[in-house]
């Protein structure tokens, strides 16, 4: 009698920068208790996966989980694995960075385990047709995808019980389904309910269900620690799997791929599982999308339209968030910059570009860079390690240049993030800073190199399709289920009343922006958004007057020309941004003047702001604070400064950020503050504080002007806290 075969593949990773109490946290409830289950039944057969930074702290913090995942091995009760070592989104980044990716994770697990994968996690499932080549290219046998590739692809549910192979460039690549209905039983519906899927395959011939699917379901996700461990469903899940032995086999999918051939040629589109399509949808088209799914479940033969009804891929996130974008540009800066230093390097320069391609890699890590229910790009910690890294290899980079870069800066003009408008990037040794005209005249990018930080590292408040849920959940209580819920199904808050914080800005959260409005404004008109300014000079395209040279102090002018309608009159005016910068010492410079000029005078007085963007991570910890007179106030305070400096202080990233103004302006500050969501439900985070520097004219105002805004940035050290 032919047995059913299950082929589980259990993937378990955290994020480059997670904090260390989520990853103990994952260890003690998901990632410890599943091997020590599966320990006791030496029968039930898996392939694990785990990625590379996750192997890296379990052997750094709980060295007896390496000394166990080798029982497992040894006994050929358990397969490990391969993929990208920091779990990248594979199509996303160069092709010799795929492959360095897979490869560092393969020598990783020969070198602890003994052991060469055959097989490759694809991080979120991900696929794009090109990958086939350069995995191949790594050595790769097979990798798991979710059975809805294959469904898009033409196959009928009925065909997904087996291996498929595809190519590219004549380099074969095989396939495995994992089933959604899987998926969705385990652990949260009774192991019956599995068996009985798995029983459909009973009579046939060499059938494969496949699963692939997080740890972290298995004790991370709200409700299923206790579920899985304290309420036995993991341990009578594999009793259940054992009781079946007459006609059930576990096995690892490397063993059936190489006891099976291919059940034929396949080529799959573009696609990842089907939440993931739909995230990565905009926001109104998710809406529209999510519609159209419901509509089709109601249908008697739904099943025959979802499985061609798909949403957006994955390269949907960098059009929809421009803040993930600039990152994934930034890393393919880095990654260019890198290639072409390993072409002309000398083995001399081996460690420095081994130390440099390692930070490149670790700022691959895919968390940062879309968001749904897991990903990152809300979490400004995540994004903050990611641009560490990538500050880290630049400076490794700078430091092969030698002498020359230490006295000059590199500026290019040009369309670097592939939006259709060119950018100003300039590099120096001690700084980066990226200037956009298109956007307002503003700097999305101010990166401090002595300190490894980014200092904007911001996020714009959007409309999310979640955001619906928690308005309703704030009109209606929330009704009671028992057992716990996939975390596509949850519906939490981590606090009451978030439907009350909900509000969206006009524009990226870049520095150097500028406003003009009525004088009469307070600064909760700025913080709520109601400060009426005029849209042409805050966020339409501004002309560069030159282009940027290379020596310091380099200075870079901006042109906007637009027109003021006030009491409905309608005025012409003219503003130039100056913005020139340098480096004395550790200390780094950047001065912005702003020259406003008009045709006469206002006839009402006017305010001029400059807005200023800096996320030093943490709103509430003592060690991160505003300081003026005198007085600290932690970064989330909200309100208005007067004084004639004002200092901003980052302990634990031990950065320091001086502003102050010629003529003083008065400091407006609120917290940015972002409604997402996450595994454990709906959350407030802190995204930084927007800083707006305000000159009033309280009689009409003149028809020449001149403001300046000084930004003084250095390492910060104990002593400054004794001043």
């Amino acid at each position: 009698m032919n047995k059913v075969s299950l082929a589980l593949v259990i993937h378990s990773h955290q994020p480059v920068g997670n904090f260390d109490h989520v990853f103990e946290g994952a260890t003690r409830k998901a990632y410890a208790p599943f091997l020590r289950l599966l320990s006791q039944h030496p029968g039930i057969r898996v392939s694990l996966h785990y990625s590379g930074i996750l192997l890296e702290w379990l052997e750094a913090r709980h060295p007896e989980f390496f000394d166990q995942l080798r029982r497992l091995i040894e006994r050929h009760q358990v397969e490990l694995v391969g993929g990208g070592y920091f779990e990248p989104i594979l199509p996303a980044i160069p092709g010799r960075d795929k492959i360095a990716q897979v490869r560092k994770l393969r020598e990783y697990l020969r070198r602890h385990f003994g052991v060469t994968p055959k097989g490759a996690w694809v991080a979120e499932r991900v696929w794009e047709p090109s990958l086939a080549q350069p995995l191949a290219e790594a050595g790769v046998d097979y990798v798991v995808l979710d059975d809805t590739h294959f469904l898009a692809a033409g196959l009928d549910p009925s065909d997904l019980h087996g291996v498929y192979i595809t190519e590219e460039a004549g380099l074969p690549l095989r396939l495995v389904p994992s089933l959604k209905a899987l998926r969705y039983t385990i652990p949260f519906r009774e192991p019956h309910e599995t068996l009985r899927i798995l029983s459909d395959g009973m009579g046939r011939s060499s059938a494969l269900f496949a699963m692939g699917d997080d740890c972290e379901k298995f004790g991370v996700w709200p409700g299923t620690f206790d579920h899985c461990y304290k309420n036995g469903w993991l341990e009578r899940f594999l009793e259940e799997l054992e009781g079946a032995e007459e006609w059930l086999e576990t096995t690892t999918v490397s063993d059936f791929v190489a006891a099976h051939e291919p059940l034929g040629r396949i080529y799959l589109p573009t696609a990842s599982y089907a939440e993931m399509m739909e995230w990565a949808l905009p926001f109104r088209a998710a809406g529209e999308y999510r519609a159209c799914v419901e509509e089709a479940e109601r249908m008697h033969t739904s099943e025959r339209f979802l499985r061609f009804l798909r949403g957006g891929t994955w390269r949907n996130f960098l059009s929809k968030y421009p803040e993930a974008n600039q990152l994934h540009k930034l890393m393919l800066e880095v990654s260019r910059r890198l290639g072409e230093a390993k072409a002309r390097a000398g083995t001399d320069a081996f460690r420095i570009l081994g130390e440099a391609q390692t930070h490149l890699l670790a700022s691959q890590c895919n968390d940062a860079y879309w968001h749904g229910v897991f990903g990152g790009l809300y979490a400004p910690h995540l994004r903050s390690a990611v641009l560490g890294h990538l500050i880290r290899a630049e400076v490794l980079l700078d430091e092969l240049e030698g002498a020359k870069r230490k006295t000059q800066a590199r500026v290019a003009t040009k369309d670097f993030d592939a939006d259709g408008h060119e950018e100003v990037l300039l590099d120096h040794p001690a700084f980066g800073i990226v200037v956009r005209p298109a956007e307002g005249g503003t700097v999305s990018s101010l990166r401090f190199k002595l300190a490894d930080v980014e200092l904007i590292n911001s996020l714009m408040r959007r409309p999310e399709p979640y955001h619906d849920l928690i308005r309703r959940r704030a009109a209606e209580p929330e009704t009671s289920r028992e057992g716990p819920a996939s975390i596509h199904h949850l519906v939490a808050s981590k606090e009451a009343n978030l439907d009350a914080l909900l509000s969206y800005d006009r524009y990226l959260r870049h520095a150097f922006r500028t406003y003009l409005f009525p004088a009469s404004k307070r600064w909760e008109d700025f913080g709520y958004t109601r400060l009426e300014e005029n849209g042409e000079l805050a966020g339409a395209p501004w002309s560069l007057v030159a282009d940027a040279k290379a020596e310091m102090p380099w200075t870079l002018t901006l042109r906007r020309e637009a027109r003021l309608r006030l009491d409905g009159d309608e005025q012409e005016f003219k503003v130039l941004k100056t913005l020139t910068t340098k480096v004395t010492g550790k200390v780094w410079r950047v001065e912005c003047r702003t020259s406003l000029s008009m045709n006469g005078s206002a006839r009402a007085p006017l305010a001029l702001g400059l807005e200023m963007v800096f996320n030093l991570l943490a709103g509430d910890a003592p060690d991160r604070y505003f300081q003026a007179n005198e007085t600290r106030h932690r970064l989330n305070f909200r309100g208005e400064i007067i004084s004639p400096n004002l200092v901003l202080v980052d302990e634990w990233q031990r950065v320091q950020i001086s502003l102050g103004g010629d003529p003083p302006p008065v400091w407006w500050v609120v917290p940015i503050e972002t409604i997402s969501q996450s595994e454990a439900g709906f959350e407030r985070v802190y995204q930084g504080s927007a800083i707006l520097a305000v000159w009033k004219s309280e009689e009409e105002a003149s028809t020449n002007a001149v403001y300046d805004l000084q930004v003084a940035v250095s390492p910060w050290t104990r002593s400054h806290s004794r001043r």
